[in-house]
């Protein structure tokens, strides 16, 4: 008779993303129906694919988490921990809404307010990259100026949700995400990375105009 492969216990408070990250250049990250090197292979991974976490424990000594992919074709199954990174942010990508320009519901008898269209000084698209080890691409861009060496960008990515990044004295400050920023120049190109997966260049002629 066949030996049954351990399944562990997965905790019911799991929640958050995953990338892949640190698989060989020219290899993929195996889904295994059960937590066990030997499990079944469901499915193959690449360097940045996101994964919804369903729980992580420990079995044998080595961590292993069962996940979903996000985009289809869904795969349901367990990787080995060590591949995996975690992103904080609940939904990757998307921006929070921020209650203050929330439209308050209208009075009985009154038409519905209408939110005031946020301004855009000037628009392009700029080359960015959403996930770890995914290629840069081109996302659309909308710049605010505050002030001088003062704005505000909103990046679109193709596929969905919006970065916001906030320039104070010339340089990339902060971010809506939870992830740290950082940030680096080339002679008029502004380099921001944001936690290990966001990757950003834009140009001083975007941000600042001139």
């Amino acid at each position: 008779m066949a030996q049954t492969e351990a399944r562990p216990q997965i905790s019911e408070e799991a929640a958050g993303f995953f990338v892949v990250e640190g698989v060989a250049s020219n290899d993929l990250l195996n889904v295994r129906a059960t937590a066990s090197a030997g499990g079944r292979v469901v499915g193959r991974l690449p360097n940045g694919a996101l994964l919804r976490n369903l729980g992580c424990s420990d079995v044998n000594g080595n961590s292993w988490c069962e996940v979903e992919t996000v985009e289809a074709p869904r795969i349901t199954g367990f990787v080995a921990g060590r591949y995996l990174h975690e992103t904080l942010a609940d939904d990757p990508g998307l921006a929070p809404q921020d209650e203050a320009s929330a439209v308050p519901p209208a009075e009985e008898g009154e038409p519905p307010a209408e939110a005031e269209p946020a301004r855009v000084d000037a628009a392009a698209e700029i080359p960015c990259s959403r996930y770890y080890g995914q290629p840069m691409r081109m996302c659309a861009a909308s710049v605010r100026r505050d002030a001088e060496k003062e704005a505000t960008v909103t990046v679109t990515w193709p596929d969905g949700g919006q970065r916001v990044i906030s320039f104070r004295n010339g340089r990339a400050d902060t971010s809506d995400a939870p992830d740290p920023v950082s940030y680096t120049r080339e002679a008029e190109l502004n380099i921001i990375r944001i936690g290990k997966a966001e990757r950003f260049e834009i140009p001083d002629a975007l941000a600042f105009g001139g």
